[in-house]
């Protein structure tokens, strides 16, 4: 028992030694050590999202960031993870107007109009969404109608998603990178240790 106390009392003072070295450092540090940490196990779309909010902390002038591409992606993103997939109706909750102009900046740098389509329903109501598509004026209704009005078919949303994230990933790898730089490297690894999943009991 006292052996099992002795160990208790040492992780314990190993933790707040940890603790008070933190403290010395800035509030804003380690907060954005802790984004870029936790981010690193994410899956894609979260890893892209707590990078960027990352970003979002550090003021303009600290780093050599194109914060308004950083916008545009996390606007995006959270299009994506706001969607309820399980839905028996997918309709993507994009986070801008669904206009032309939006369309050129959000949707069209990684869109390459890969082929999608829309769940079918009876052969009335499929009839009625294929007139519809039809009549869109350009690429940027057409794209809309499909994504949010007309009922995605969920593999043509994981297609989106991916070709999104072939496109966004490297470029917020390279702001993870910039971002990192700002960190203490001391910090980086203190914050790592106590961040870190623990390993269960074998």
């Amino acid at each position: 028992m006292n052996e099992d106390n002795e160990k208790t009392k040492d992780s314990f003072e190993r933790f707040t030694s940890q603790a008070l070295r933190l403290t010395r450092k800035g509030s804003f540090e380690q907060l954005l050590a802790q984004h870029l940490i936790q981010s690193v196990s994410m899956d894609p779309l979260n890893k892209v999202r707590l990078v960027l909010e990352a970003a979002f902390m550090v003021p303009k002038e600290k780093v050599s960031l194109d914060f308004e591409l950083a916008e545009t992606i996390y606007l995006t993103t959270l299009g994506f993870l706001n969607t309820n997939i399980q839905s028996d109706f997918i309709s993507m909750a994009w986070g801008f107007s669904l206009t032309s102009e939006n369309y050129g900046k959000f949707i069209k740098p990684w869109h390459h109009n890969i082929p999608l389509s829309f769940a079918a329903g009876c052969q009335a109501e499929t009839e009625e969404k294929r007139e519809r598509l039809n009549s869109a004026k350009d690429e940027a209704e057409h794209l809309f109608l499909l994504t949010h009005d007309l009922d995605l078919y969920p593999t043509s949303f994981q297609c989106l998603k991916s070709e999104f994230l072939r496109w966004s990933i490297p470029i917020v790898m390279e702001f993870f990178e910039k971002l990192s730089r700002l960190i203490d490297p001391d910090l980086y690894r203190e914050m790592l240790q106590i961040l870190k999943p623990k390993a269960g009991p074998e």
